[in-house]
């Protein structure tokens, strides 16, 4: 997984290494799962193709891997032209819209061809106060609100899960979230809003891109920071890398914003971990390097968590730390959790059904036990708390 992510000399010599050693006995198979849960199989057969390393792949993988290389290629390019549609109809109605992430990435080019870059959904970020604006345009050019539970109270989702309206599909299947803030960080309780994404944001061609530097704070957090993303850990450091091949001092802007969120030690693992996997020609020298660096190691054991369970285990749990953080704004916390038993009537007829009056109260009472059931058990192990805990420590110091 780390040897096949960046296309750069140290990478590719570990990896020919390994496949001259190992390639017999590589079990492709449960590599390609992997790669694929991380959203880097692109990567990985980009890197192969690079070193003409395809060949010693079984005939079943390469086929796997050459089918995924189009599927996300093509996907690409329909995102690029879907995402320009979108941003061109909202600036028609007066809507600035700048994208984000995955968005942002694909419509500034910075990956060297289509498809390298995995995204699921559009990102766009606008003025708060056009919100409702964006929604209609979203809605007239045929985005459609999703299946779900579009009813539950605002209060039912913790701060940091607000930063978008309900996501809504688009008439080529593609997901849209409309943003009103960049992100929200919840242990000190900021915002990266709109107005400061919008004033440092460049022209290119018809649309806006956000600088490199907030651009590359918002993939730190969202997969490092938030931890809702970490399968997704090892995307953003490409991210990264090809952000600073294009803007070298992207990185310094971005641990300056860091650093003013508190933050900025993730920004430093970030770039630690982009470092050690650039810098060393073999997998011993790797390892001593994740070892000695504070908290590279963990890091990238995060970043490798095997299957879709752990990765939403950890995810889980790194909620139950927001939900029980009664330092900050205990009573809003409190109601927050008081709004998840006892939700609205128009939520419980999306969860149940229309119920007759009586029946609304029978409702009342199954929902705590429901929401018990949907309680993963792993996500309270003793390994997962540690885990958020020792994150949380370490991209939150100073």
């Amino acid at each position: 997984m780390l040897d096949g992510l960046l296309p750069v000399a140290a990478s590719r010599e570990r990896l020919a290494r390994t496949l001259a050693a190992d390639g017999p006995r590589l079990d492709w198979e449960t590599i390609l799962d992997r790669a694929e849960l991380r959203l880097t199989a692109p990567l990985l057969r980009f890197n192969l193709a690079a070193m003409g390393e395809l060949g010693r792949l079984p005939e079943a993988a390469r086929r796997r891997i050459d089918e995924s290389a189009r599927v996300w290629a093509a996907r690409h390019l329909a995102y690029v032209s879907e995402a320009r549609r979108l941003i061109i109809a909202l600036a028609a109605a007066g809507v600035d819209a700048v994208p984000l992430k995955g968005a942002a990435l694909m419509l500034g080019g910075y990956y060297p061809q289509p498809g390298l870059r995995a995204a699921l959904d559009i990102d766009l970020l606008v003025d708060p106060a056009r919100l409702d604006q964006a929604e209609a345009v979203a809605e007239s050019i045929g985005y459609v609100e999703i299946p779900g539970r579009s009813q539950a109270r605002t209060r039912q989702r913790l701060e940091n899960e607000r930063n978008h309206s309900w996501p809504r599909r688009g008439p080529g299947g593609l997901l849209l979230e409309l943003h009103h803030r960049a992100f929200h960080y919840a242990r000190g309780e900021r915002d990266l809003p709109f107005h400061e994404v919008r004033a440092r944001a460049v022209p290119h061609g018809p649309i806006l891109l956000s600088s490199e530097a907030d651009l590359a704070l918002h993939l730190v957090h969202h997969t490092i920071v938030d931890l809702q993303s970490a399968h997704a850990i090892l995307r953003t450091l490409a991210d990264l890398h090809f952000l600073l091949i294009r803007a070298p001092r992207a990185g310094e802007g971005m641990r300056i914003l860091a650093e003013r969120f508190g933050f900025a030690a993730a920004a430093d693992l970030a770039v630690a971990a982009l470092q050690a996997l650039a810098g060393n020609g073999s997998h011993e020298s790797l390892r001593r390097e994740a070892q000695a660096a504070p908290g590279l190691a963990l890091l990238f054991e995060t970043a490798l968590l095997s299957t879709p369970a752990q990765v939403e285990e950890l995810a889980e749990t790194a909620r139950w730390f927001e939900y029980f953080n009664f330092r900050r704004r205990p009573l809003q916390k409190l109601g927050n959790l008081f709004s998840m038993l006892f939700t609205s009537r128009s939520h419980l007829e999306q969860l149940y059904g229309p119920a007759e009056s009586r029946g609304i109260y029978w409702n009342y009472l199954r929902r705590p036990f429901d929401l018990l059931r949907k309680v993963r058990p792993a996500s309270l192990s003793l390994a997962n708390l540690r885990r958020v805990r020792a994150l949380r420590k370490l991209v939150g110091r100073r």
